[in-house]
């Protein structure tokens, strides 16, 4: 405020003598008595001078009248503004008083009773305290001219009235001047007040230099008037110095559990300083809301912590000058401002920091407050605690707590005592025992999530398992669900699963199961929402959606290491926290270090914060806002802090909870009606094929689109965590087309199609497997294209099963690959048309089966070694699981479980066995050579065959030996007896030769093929396109002694064992035999042999 003097009175000059006036009557005079010549004329003459004489007395004596009415207006000018100076001054003095009452002021009793336990800290967190008396700004300047005098007040110099005010000490006597000439001593008057309270803000600590015998008695008058404005809720003493003197601290109502004796550090206000425990140094150590305050004194100021903003000189009894301040800006009447005029005053403190002008010379006067004084207070103060409830606040914290010791219920806010039992719309669990009793927990009145802190051995894990105890003890499953995250096992979880609120337990979260909870999570908040939605209510708590969704409580326990590796889940955990109050989903974040983990989006919505002993005060202040939690003592287990929005954390003791509690929970809370779950297990390692019939289908198919298509088969289980169920993965060819199953070694490939044919013969459908040798793999796929393209062969459905078909097909000769795959592809483009479907397995989708993974459907994909090959197979790479078990895999994007086929004996796999059809015809059965034709042999070594024919009562020549021009219809050209012969016989006739001597004998092979069969034993499919010039592949041969081709005078070309069966032995039944697939696949003039059910 601005202070201006009020304007000087201006002195009237003196009136002007009036010559004219004078003179004019003199001449006027003349000139009458020049005409009249009468002396009377010449008085007129003297007349004028008389007059104006007169006049000016006259002028004068009015000046001087009117001079003395301005000096008086003047003079109570002055008066009124020094009243309202001295005013001014009062009002800020009572002001400051009020705002921070010293210490004397509150022993002496002159303290306003009100305000007692009544401070504000205010926005800006600085609470007010004095240091002591000075001249303290008022916060007016005055604004008058420095070169001015100040208007006089008593009549000649104006100094007389000043002067009386400054006797009365509203001003001092300052040398040069008199004190109402010199204006620097009205500038005084107006910007100090004397004798006023030094305020400084506590909240920046404060450090005492000086003697023991001097600081003490100031340090215990700044803690008097901090326990006197705080209550022991907003103010904790944390520490206090050693010493007997330092005693009475213990017996306030603010000294925290487990008082520490403490010495300041060596740290100093701006460089390192001396070692810890100086002598004569103390400190005491306040939790000031969410902030430390530090009280300290030493003897010198480098032995002050660094944490005291403001750092006073006590230099003798009542005299300390201020080295640094932290100011109270509000209570300042004018801003601080450093003031290097004032003699022996610096500019700036040790450390840089600048000094206010909080005093005119920069010394105050602080209060002395004696040992006894404060122990006095202490038991006033104690006993007032004890009147208003507050006693129980001292009560020592116990050791250990059992659970079952603790009321059911719990109160509302998070450090109060025990309330009534349960409330709706709440989830109070009482969790421990504080100073004040029971503590309860709410996340729905504290919440809607918390975060709880704590390292290795603090008890997490046991808070954690007392606070799910106490949740379910005081609300049924009906109203909260609890969801158990434990990245380090799941053993401390463990017990409490035997809760019927319990509706899952997820540990040790790898790849697959941290997107199963990234999308288990998303799709709980999706129900909600759609429960939400359809009953038409904003959140759970409306009445509307009553009952509809309990609330569900999802407790992570190291949520760093979860977090490490699946990033993703930050997201979610993002997303729950921001929306979760609405929806009824409420997290629990423990984890060692919450600095740096959970990030702020997550954290601005954990109001309820829990903290047992952490490593470092950064940890502790960036949870709680003080550094308690890291002081806490490493034993008993289970000490901890509990704080909300709003309310300052406090301590308390866990409960121990055992397994009996938790029996005697579940037997209470037992209910008939099962727990909705929002998170599924993951799908087992082994799943019987009959559990399947009572799991819903994932598609459920319609009526066959063809004709005779066979109807969908159920072959595993399917993991559906997005929709929060599982289903019945059923393979359905008409819709989805044939399948490919692809896996590595020991996948369950084999398994698969297993499982595949015993759910197909459960619903009677026909079904051909096909053998994994060449012959056999050949003679089926031959079969299976008769079966398609015959006009009039049966329509019915059939399944063709091929396990590992990559490897059967490599092990057919490369003459035979193409005419194989060939027909597999006519399979597989037309066997849909007539009811054929084709369930392949194989090692890999590439290679020779391409065609058949083109033209298939999804692909089954279990086991791969790499996610590359996953990839290629056409997997999803997110599913890729390096250790999936036999039988894990996926399906149509979906994670599956191949289910396990009946085992050996059981009614279902006989029923499997009996409705695969009759075995394909013998592959190689013994030759038989009618006796009424000549028969052809080519084999590498004929002579040796000769002599097994003969020996066999076979007759047997070389086909050099033949004559030229002999006809089969001519006698036999040779015997058994002599080699060499005319004579008929009814033996079988064989001519025999190598390839080359049958080469040369083109046209008598023409001749014995029109009647006789050809047998070929020991050749190559080149020597069969050589000498019966066809272009088809013969069928395939096993790589063992005896196999042949045998061509039969029609054309077929047939396997056979050689030797053919001796004459008058009885012949073995003739089989079926399938002939060359390739004639059937690509030639088409074949006649392969069907297959009969």
């Amino acid at each position: 405020m601005d202070i201006s003097p009020p304007p000087s009175p201006a002195p009237a000059p003196p009136p002007p003598f009036p010559v004219l006036g004078v003179a004019a009557p003199l001449v006027v005079s003349v000139a009458v008595w020049a005409v009249t010549r009468s002396p009377y004329a010449l008085l007129f003459a003297a007349l004028g001078p008389v007059v104006a004489v007169a006049g000016v007395a006259d002028q004068r004596i009015s000046g001087r009248r009117s001079a003395r009415r301005v000096q008086r207006e003047s003079r109570a000018a002055v008066a009124r503004l020094h009243d309202e100076v001295r005013a001014r001054v009062a009002a800020a003095r009572v002001a400051l008083r009020s705002r921070a009452p010293s210490a004397r002021e509150i022993l002496d009793g002159g303290a306003n009773p009100a305000l007692l336990w009544r401070a504000d800290p205010g926005d800006d967190g600085a609470l007010p305290i004095a240091l002591g008396t000075g001249d303290a700004p008022s916060g007016m300047v005055w604004r008058g001219d420095p070169d001015a005098r100040v208007p006089e007040a008593d009549g000649r110099d104006g100094s007389g009235a000043l002067r009386r005010l400054l006797r009365r000490g509203t001003a001092r006597p300052r040398a040069g001047g008199a004190p109402a000439r010199d204006p620097a001593r009205w500038a005084d008057l107006v910007r100090w007040i004397p004798d006023a309270p030094v305020l400084v803000s506590a909240a920046g600590g404060l450090g005492l230099r000086g003697a023991p015998a001097l600081v003490a008695p100031v340090l215990r008058g700044v803690v008097v008037q901090l326990v006197h404005a705080l209550p022991p809720d907003d103010l904790r003493i944390a520490s206090r110095p050693a010493g007997p003197e330092w005693d009475w601290l213990e017996r306030l109502p603010h000294a925290a559990d487990g008082l520490r004796e403490e010495r300041p550090g060596a740290d100093r206000l701006a460089a390192q300083g001396s070692a810890p425990g100086e002598p004569g140094a103390a400190a005491i150590r306040l939790v000031l809301g969410a902030r430390e305050v530090v009280l300290a004194a030493a003897p010198r100021v480098e032995s002050l912590p660094a944490a005291c903003r403001t750092v006073l000189d006590v230099r003798g009894p009542g005299t300390a000058r201020i080295l640094a301040a932290d100011a109270v800006p509000d209570a300042l009447a004018s801003p601080p401002s450093a003031d290097p005029a004032v003699p022996g005053l610096p500019a700036q403190g040790g450390d840089g920091i600048p000094i206010p002008r909080l005093t005119r010379t920069g010394l105050v006067r602080p209060d002395l407050v004696s040992l006894t004084e404060v122990e006095r207070l202490a038991d006033e103060l104690a006993d007032l605690a004890r009147r208003r409830g507050l006693a129980a606040a001292r009560a020592p914290l116990p050791s250990r707590v059992p659970f079952a010791e603790l009321p059911i219920g719990g109160g509302p806010d998070a450090a109060g005592g025990a309330g009534p039992a349960r409330r709706p719309g709440t989830l109070a669990a009482v969790i421990g025992v504080g100073h004040a009793g029971p503590v309860a927990v709410d996340l729905v009145a504290d919440g809607p999530h918390a975060v709880v802190a704590g390292t290795t051995g603090s008890g997490k894990s046991e808070l954690l398992v007392t606070w799910m105890a106490a949740l379910a003890a005081a609300h049924p499953p009906e109203e909260a669900t609890v969801l158990l995250v434990d990245f380090k096992g799941g053993a401390a979880f463990d017990p409490l699963l035997v809760l019927p609120h319990a509706v899952g337990l997820v540990t040790d979260l790898d790849g697959q199961g941290a997107r199963r909870a990234l999308e288990s999570l998303r799709a709980e908040v999706r129900h909600r929402e759609r429960v939400l939605r359809d009953a038409g209510a904003r959140d759970v708590d409306d009445p509307a959606a009553a009952g509809a969704l309990p609330r569900l409580v999802i407790v992570v326990d190291e949520l760093a290491a979860l977090l490490a590796d699946q990033d993703g889940l930050h997201e979610v955990v993002a997303d729950i926290a921001a929306r979760g109050r609405s929806l009824g989903m409420h997290l629990v974040l423990c984890t060692q270090r919450p600095a740096g983990v959970v990030r702020d989006a997550v954290l601005a919505n954990c109001d309820l914060r829990l903290s047992l002993r952490v490593n470092n005060e950064a940890d502790s202040r960036a949870l709680l806002g003080t550094v308690e939690a890291a002081r806490l003592a490493d034993a008993p287990a289970g000490r901890c802090l509990v704080g909300a929005h709003g309310v300052p954390a406090r301590p308390f003791q866990v409960a121990v909870t055992t397994s009996d509690d938790l029996a005697r929970i579940a037997a209470v809370r037992a209910t008939a009606v099962p727990v909705r779950r929002p998170w599924l297990d993951p799908l087992p390692a082994s799943v019987p094929l009959a559990d399947l019939a009572a799991v819903p289908p994932l598609v459920r198919h319609g009526p066959a689109v063809a004709d005779g298509a066979a109807p969908a088969v159920p072959f595993a289980l399917v993991d559906l965590p997005a929709e929060q169920r599982r289903a019945t993965a059923a393979w359905c060819p008409a819709t989805d087309g044939h399948l490919l199953v692809v896996g590595g070694p020991g996948s369950g490939r084999s398994t698969c199609l297993r499982t595949i044919r015993a759910s197909a013969a459960a619903a009677g459908v026909e079904v051909l497997r096909v053998p994994p040798d060449a012959e056999g793999c050949w003679d089926a796929v031959a079969a299976v294209v008769a079966r398609v393209r015959d006009p009039h062969g049966p329509r019915g459905p059939l399944l063709v099963l091929a396990d590992d078909l990559d490897v059967a097909v490599s092990r057919v000769e490369p003459d035979h690959q193409a005419a194989l795959l060939e027909g597999l592809a006519a399979v597989v483009r037309e066997g849909p048309h007539v009811g054929v479907a084709l369930a392949v397995s194989a090692r890999r989708a590439g290679g020779p089966l391409q065609a058949v993974a083109a033209a298939a459907g999804p692909p089954v994909i279990l086991a791969l070694p790499t996610r590359q090959e996953h990839v290629l197979a056409g997997g999803e790479s997110r599913l890729f699981d390096a250790h999936a078990v036999p039988g894990a895999g996926e399906w149509r994007g979906e994670r599956i479980q191949v289910a396990r086929p009946p085992e050996v004996g059981t009614p279902s796999a006989s029923r499997a066995e009996a409705t695969r059809p009759p075995g394909l015809a013998d592959p190689a059965p013994r030759v038989v050579l009618p006796g009424d034709a000549v028969h052809a042999l080519v084999t590498p070594t004929p002579v040796i065959a000769v002599a097994r024919l003969r020996e066999s009562g076979v007759d047997a020549v070389e086909a050099a030996r033949i004559p030229p021009g002999w006809s089969s219809d001519q006698p036999f050209p040779g015997s058994a007896a002599d080699g060499v012969g005319t004579g008929a016989t009814a033996r079988p006739r064989v001519v025999v030769g190598d390839p080359d001597a049958w080469l040369m004998r083109g046209p008598l092979l023409a001749d014995i093929r029109r009647t006789g069969d050809v047998v070929l034993e020991g050749c190559t499919a080149r020597d069969v396109r050589t000498l019966l010039r066809v272009r088809a592949a013969p069928p395939p041969l096993a790589p063992v002694p005896g196999r042949a081709w045998r061509i039969t005078p029609e054309g077929e070309i047939r396997r056979c064992s050689w030797p053919p069966a001796t004459p008058g032995s009885p012949a073995p039944p003739v089989r079926q035999v399938a002939s060359a697939p390739a004639a059937a696949a690509v030639a088409g003039p074949a006649q392969p042999v069907g297959i009969s059910r």
